[in-house]
């Protein structure tokens, strides 16, 4: 239709929409479990004297209604040719009556309104954490159902399905985590038993992040093997292929960076609390810098992922018709 937006920009349009979807997901997810297991229930450092928490996941949850609801209309969009014929009621009731992903897309908003109407209505503490978080993994565990996972056939179905979720799962653990620390890391001049409160979190976080990295590590393969195949070379001349060893550069970054905090920070900052030793910033300036990268590093890696989500895989593109 004439004036309508090329196909280009609409497409453009989907993938913004899915990386904030991915984004505020596992902010919702990750930071909201996070205050439950890495932060004391109460007292100086919990996530109930954080007056930062309850707005993040208000944003988060709104934030994750509204690009959901857009991505539907972009998805549909791209889907029906123009933005015009997205608007009509045929269009969209295909979508989402007929389609995984607008079925998914539904579940996702309703629990992001329902998220984002609790962390305004219930105060902060456990309850609040918990049902964030519930909610949280719900519209993450969705994504499976706008990836390539949903879309295998035959008997692998359900595992393909099943590594999808998990691994979303495990992303937005981790990175809704790493936004938590930005949080709990930004303030400067802060007190001893908000530094020691810190200091537990990591030592918390630190078995988590372990049992994250390697659901990743493994879900991440079983996609691969489905989604790329055998052949690395091959898949490296595409698009898909190129973007996923860029994803996979990236997540080398983060897995760097947090080996340098378990290894060295962590322990660092650990045996100052306990000798007593903290100065103003010197205990956390290090630590915060490096916490920053990695969660931008995060951020890059759902950035990537929403790219080529909308690419056609390497093993579709060798499928015999």
């Amino acid at each position: 239709m004439a004036g309508d937006a090329p196909a280009e920009l609409i497409a453009l349009a989907v993938v913004l929409c899915r990386f904030a979807q991915y984004l505020a997901a596992s902010v919702l997810m990750g930071s909201a479990l996070f205050f439950v297991y890495a932060l004391p229930t109460a007292g100086p450092g919990s996530a109930a004297e954080l007056r930062w928490s309850k707005p993040l996941l208000a944003g988060a949850a709104s934030l994750l209604a509204l690009a959901t609801l857009a991505g539907l209309l972009a998805q549909t969009a791209l889907l029906a040719g123009s933005w015009t014929e997205a608007l009509t009621a045929d269009s969209l009731g295909a979508v989402v009556t007929q389609m995984d992903l607008g079925k998914a897309a539904i579940v996702r908003a309703a629990c992001a309104v329902i998220a984002a109407i609790g962390a305004l209505a219930l105060p902060r503490g456990r309850t609040l954490w918990l049902t964030a978080g519930g909610l949280g993994a719900l519209a993450v565990a969705s994504f499976g159902w706008m990836g390539h996972g949903v879309a295998t056939e035959g008997g692998v179905h359900a595992p393909h399905l099943a590594a999808d979720i998990v691994h979303s799962l495990a992303a937005a653990g981790w990175v809704g985590a790493l936004a938590a620390f930005v949080g709990l890391l930004a303030p400067r001049g802060q007190d001893f038993a908000r530094i020691a409160a810190t200091a537990e979190a990591l030592r918390r976080f630190s078995p988590v992040g372990i049992i994250l990295v390697a659901a990743l590590a493994v879900t991440g393969l079983i996609n691969a093997w489905y989604i790329v195949g055998t052949d690395i070379g091959a898949a490296l001349h595409s698009a898909y292929g190129q973007l996923l060893a860029l994803k996979l550069a990236l997540f080398g970054g983060m897995l760097a960076l947090a080996a340098l905090h378990r290894q060295r920070s962590v322990p660092a900052l650990a045996a100052r609390v306990a000798a007593q030793v903290l100065s103003q910033d010197d205990a956390l300036a290090s630590l915060r810098r490096s916490v920053v990268i990695e969660a931008l590093l995060g951020f890059a890696v759902l950035a990537v992922v929403a790219w080529f989500g909308m690419l056609e895989p390497p093993m579709a593109m060798t499928m015999p018709m």
